[in-house]
């Protein structure tokens, strides 16, 4: 019951963040690294999951289609942190952006109970 009521508060949470590495010679690809940091206890994974969604100021991310879900049964220790590698290629035919629309990349770090823990980055397309 403790566990249910600290997870809904996010307490306890391991973290995802994906770092992007800075532009390369082709702006379409962008690769970095997702770091994931353990929390103050013990928590079993069971995936990692990015999305490319378009988001307009007042409504719902809309889904543009689906990045990477990386499936996986791992125990990250207390205190714990870890790092698994991004790469992907943006869809050249990715329509510009109007004005209070903007494109994100959308993770999810998914574990026990089904609770997830989230990152979202923006990116610029000329």
């Amino acid at each position: 019951m403790l566990t249910k009521w600290m997870n809904g508060l996010r307490i306890g949470k391991p973290k995802v963040d994906l770092v992007l590495d800075p532009k390369g010679e082709d702006p379409y690809v962008l690769s970095g690294v997702f770091q994931l940091s353990g929390s103050w206890r013990k928590q079993n994974i069971k995936r990692l999951e990015c999305d490319l969604v378009v988001v307009e100021r007042g409504k719902k991310p809309l889904l543009v289609q689906p990045v990477t879900t990386v499936l996986m049964t791992r125990t990250m220790e207390a205190g714990g942190y870890d790092e698994y590698p991004f790469r992907y290629e943006l869809p050249r035919t990715l329509p510009p952006l109007s004005e209070g629309r903007s494109y994100k990349l959308q993770t999810r770090l998914v574990y026990e109970n089904n609770a997830k823990s989230f990152d979202h980055d923006e990116l610029i397309v000329n």
